[in-house]
């Protein structure tokens, strides 16, 4: 392994930052660090390089906003004309917002599923056509989320058929009940969901969701987390590069399947699919 292409968002901080200085030095990746704003990529890449300037020609600078169709557009383009003749490995959708941050439930939600929705659909032509991975991080919020909800629901998050119909549905009947502030668990439940409906409708990529950990990032700031955003690569690596039995799968944080409706500790047995 060593020279994939890949397209981390949310690159500038936290998890995703940590990552993109992993790939590059560790990895041996061509990467591009998807940032909305350019200063704060420019800044990213500017501590990148003190840490590591070998990597200064590895990691190049995406301008990227995933909540808005224009923006992600635009970057998928600007990517395609860098390629070239190449092809990118892979996509990691790590940016994400909720809880620390502060911001209203359809932010969280525009963020971390519909914004997951516009990247998979604007860069799968990128995409090596077979050996092509999407690694989409989600939380551990996400079952403690479902593990509340109604059979109906359950069935619907775990149904390997699901349509992206049903979880938007899912999405709409939650707001209708009023219930905004579990945006962060509802986003990252169905975000798993699409993830599986991903792998289906494009069985030749290897498609994953994956939880980090309670990872000390902005998002969960004053929550308690002891994680530095280094240790929170350990599954997103292991979807990239490990040979996975599976796909559209959801992996935990020690890189090990894991089921959508409960909450699964690492060290405890695999889930098994059923």
């Amino acid at each position: 392994m060593g020279g994939e292409r890949i397209l981390v968002t949310g690159g500038n901080s936290g998890i995703g930052l940590a990552l993109c200085k992993q790939l590059a030095t560790e990895h041996d990746c061509h990467v591009y660090l998807g940032s909305r704003s350019m200063e704060s990529g420019s800044k990213a890449l500017e501590s990148i390089f003190s840490y590591a300037p070998q990597c200064n020609g590895k990691i190049e600078l995406v301008n990227i906003d995933v909540m808005s169709d224009a923006s992600v557009t635009e970057a998928a383009n600007s990517l395609r004309t860098a390629l070239g003749s190449e092809v990118l490995y892979a996509v990691v959708n790590n940016a994400g917002t909720g809880l620390a941050h502060g911001v209203a439930p359809e932010v969280i939600l525009d963020t971390n599923l519909y914004g997951v929705k516009r990247v998979c659909e604007a860069f799968l032509p990128l995409l090596h056509p077979v050996e092509g991975r999407i690694v989409n991080v989600g939380s551990g919020a996400g079952p403690m989320w479902l593990n509340k909800q109604s059979e109906e629901t359950k069935g619907i998050i775990n149904d390997a058929n699901v349509t992206w119909q049903q979880i938007d549905g899912v999405v709409k009947a939650e707001f209708s009940r009023g219930a905004g502030v579990n945006a962060y668990g509802v986003s990252k439940s169905c975000v798993s969901a699409y993830t599986a409906l991903l792998a289906r409708t494009n069985p030749n990529l290897k498609c994953s969701s994956i939880s980090p950990g309670f990872i000390d990032t902005a998002i969960v700031r004053g929550f308690g987390a002891k994680k530095s955003p280094e240790e929170g690569t350990v599954s997103i690596r292991h979807c990239l590069f490990a040979r996975l039995e599976g796909n559209g799968w959801y992996y935990g944080s020690d890189a090990v399947r894991s089921p959508l409706d409960v909450l699964r500790n690492p060290g405890e047995p695999p889930y098994t699919g059923k």
